[in-house]
């Protein structure tokens, strides 16, 4: 049992599940209404509409909703998650692997050292007595012992080297298997083309399912402002300075991405075009108050933007070959945005 401000969220949930049950309607009328009642519930209780706050509510007064009502907003839910969980859990088999190879390697290496420093130790001791040998036989069976010794040695160093090698080759395939699942751009600190593409095509699916709108926003340095930066080191530096403000500019729900070559995309899940377009001037907006000093003189960042809606009747990359292809016109017509038509029989998704 839980208490929030006197108010008791217990098993029967009648605190919140009662005046909710008035809220019925159908299809998306009823989730609306239902959602709007858990707020309601929020703030006659003067708590804030934070997530916990609202997943406590949301959870206990979706128990007091009918079967059909609950399995349509389990779908919704699970529709909206992703498998992260499993795709972590085989990240952290593969690194385990990876660190339990780490180890054999250490191991064969530290043996491998030790075999030279036993065959160091024995050509000392070799020499110490070859010191005091003056008959020319003993001095050729000291060498032949010596020889043997190398050979030994030979023999040990190549089947510690094979063995090194393939531990080598193993642990290089996990960590391709494991770079291959990573979702993280380290060079600008959000996430990578491979985990922008995987959540447009998720988003593309869930538009299938539930029908609303989304999409996809890329920019990237005007052509102009690159020309008059020259230096690949300063660019990187802007298109740092770049990433940052769109993550500063954009909401949680939304996808912040290196699309690649200095190239950033933005997923904005539930926009139509009309509000991509509003967040397409709020980004240049926010983007041409920036100012860099290269030498002797100021640049103003500009940003050139492509959007794109996405459609069930389309790919993930073909989504992202229009917006690329807008933001490439925008760019040529020295435009702050360019709205990618669909191809010609198709339509939005109403």
């Amino acid at each position: 049992m839980l208490l929030r401000k006197g108010v008791n969220i217990g098993a029967n949930g009648d605190a919140v599940a009662e005046p909710i049950a008035a809220a019925t309607a159908s299809g998306a009328g009823e989730v609306e209404n239902f959602a709007r009642a858990v707020l309601d519930e929020l703030a006659k209780d003067n708590l804030p509409p934070l997530p916990n706050y609202y997943q406590l509510y949301f959870e206990k007064a979706l128990d007091e909703k009918p079967y059909e009502f609950r399995k349509a907003m389990s779908d919704m839910i699970e529709g909206e998650s992703s498998s992260e969980d499993e795709k972590r859990m085989l990240m952290e088999r593969q690194l385990q692997e990876g660190f339990g190879i780490f180890k054999e390697i250490l191991q064969n290496v530290a043996t491998l050292f030790k075999s030279v420093s036993n065959m160091t130790q024995i050509s000392k001791r070799r020499m110490q007595e070859a010191k005091a040998i003056n008959n020319p036989s003993a001095v050729q069976n000291l060498s032949l012992a010596l020889n043997n010794d190398l050979e030994k040695l030979t023999l040990a160093l190549n089947s510690q080297a094979i063995v090194i090698k393939n531990l080598y080759t193993k642990s290089a395939k996990i960590i391709q298997e494991v770079k291959g699942e990573t979702i993280y751009d380290s060079q600008y600190g959000i996430f990578n083309k491979r985990y922008l593409t995987e959540q447009v095509r998720a988003e593309i699916a869930h538009i299938e399912k539930f029908n609303h709108h989304s999409t996809l926003m890329l920019a990237k340095l005007s052509r102009n402002v690159k020309e008059r930066v020259g230096s690949e080191k300063q660019l990187g530096l802007i298109n740092r300075t770049i990433s940052k403000l769109f993550m500063k500019t954009s909401r949680r729900s939304d996808i912040v991405a290196h699309f690649g070559e200095g190239c950033f995309g933005i997923l904005l899940k539930h926009t139509d075009e009309q509000n991509a377009a509003r967040a397409a001037l709020r980004v240049a907006e926010m983007t041409s108050g920036s100012h860099f000093f290269i030498a002797d003189q100021e640049i103003k960042l500009e940003v050139r933007i492509g959007v794109a809606t996405l459609s069930v009747s389309q790919e993930a990359e073909t989504v992202m070959v229009r917006a690329l292809d807008a933001m490439n016109k925008a760019d040529e017509e020295g435009a702050v945005y360019e709205i990618a038509p669909l191809d010609e029989g198709e339509k939005t998704d109403e």
